[in-house]
């Protein structure tokens, strides 16, 4: 049985993704369609899950370049990938944890003028 094909349009559509973005994942490489028929870009279904890890890697703060580099098999594990944005992702966190006790001390204060308040000035 033949795998069956999906247009661009039925990609977007199954995946929630714009077609110009799934254009744009092919421009940089991280989509590659299967063959074009007629001119136009026609896909695997595997090409449905590939958009989206895509997506998820994304909103983990992946950039497209991090994702190719990840989804190159030729390159290797991507473990350099991942340990960067994991310490990128770890320095974030320590920055929160600072913000949050300095606001909570804000808060605690009961100074008049936030601006003068010794939470801020330290």
């Amino acid at each position: 049985m033949t795998e069956q094909l999906l247009a661009i349009g039925q990609l977007a559509e199954r995946t929630g993704v714009a077609v110009s973005a799934l254009r744009h994942y092919h421009e940089l490489g991280v989509i590659e369609p299967a063959t074009r028929i007629g001119g136009k870009r026609q896909f695997t279904p595997d090409a449905i899950g590939r958009v989206n890890f895509i997506r998820r890697a994304q909103r983990f703060g992946f950039t497209l370049a991090d994702v190719r580099a990840v989804l190159d098999e030729a390159a290797g594990p991507p473990w350099d990938v991942l340990d960067d944005r994991l310490n990128e992702l770890r320095a974030q966190q320590v920055e929160l944890a600072e913000t949050i006790r300095l606001l909570e001390a804000l808060r605690q204060c009961g100074c008049e003028v936030l601006a003068e308040c010794p939470a801020m000035t330290e």
